[in-house]
């Protein structure tokens, strides 16, 4: 009897984590507005969802988050900004530069962060051995680093890049007018 008590009890906890498969970017959704979406310059489905928490501070978004799902780290806060890591997501807090009473919670993937962000940002947060073994990529700060400094274009958090950004390697939005355009037929 105490057999079957204890398999039914693990069979129902079991089926409760089956059914609880809410990822933080669903949390997030359900509980703040959307302000803006920023795509990755290297795959367009690696993305940095941008909410908005309205009187809120750094400090009251991260208990609620955390709250609602533990994360697999959590950093200190630093110069106003606190980063949460989850299985598929990071979580960057930061004060909104608009208004200094509401909070900006950007949840980009992780292709999102690698393949984007500016490894200084992540200064007195993340050690970068830890960012190495997330990514799954050796030496990922110096890599990428140096991707930075060649392309000069990389994601620096959304309140320095925003929906300006638009990555390293990535073409502008216009070409210089000293440079002539057309192609082998057009009139010059």
């Amino acid at each position: 009897m105490v057999f079957c008590l204890l398999i039914s009890t693990c069979l129902l906890s079991a089926c409760t984590g089956l059914f609880n498969k809410d990822t933080i970017l669903d949390i997030v959704k359900d509980k703040y507005q959307i302000d803006d979406t920023v795509k990755s310059s290297v795959n367009q489905d690696d993305t940095a969802m941008i909410f908005l928490a309205k009187n809120q501070s750094i400090d009251d978004v991260s208990k609620a988050l955390q709250k609602e799902k533990k994360p697999d780290r959590a950093s200190n806060r630093v110069d106003n900004k606190k980063v949460l890591v989850y299985e598929n997501y990071f979580v960057t807090l930061t004060k909104d530069d608009k208004d200094p009473k509401d909070t900006n919670i950007e949840v980009a993937t992780y292709g999102f962060v690698r393949d984007n962000y500016r490894p200084s940002f992540f200064d007195g947060l993340l050690a970068y051995y830890i960012l190495d073994n997330l990514f799954d990529v050796d030496d990922w700060h110096r890599k990428q680093g140096r991707r930075c400094y060649a392309t000069n274009g990389c994601y620096q958090g959304y309140n320095h890049s925003g929906g300006h950004y638009k990555g390293p390697g990535s073409k502008p939005l216009f070409r210089s007018s000293s440079i002539r355009g057309g192609g082998p037929n057009a009139g010059k």
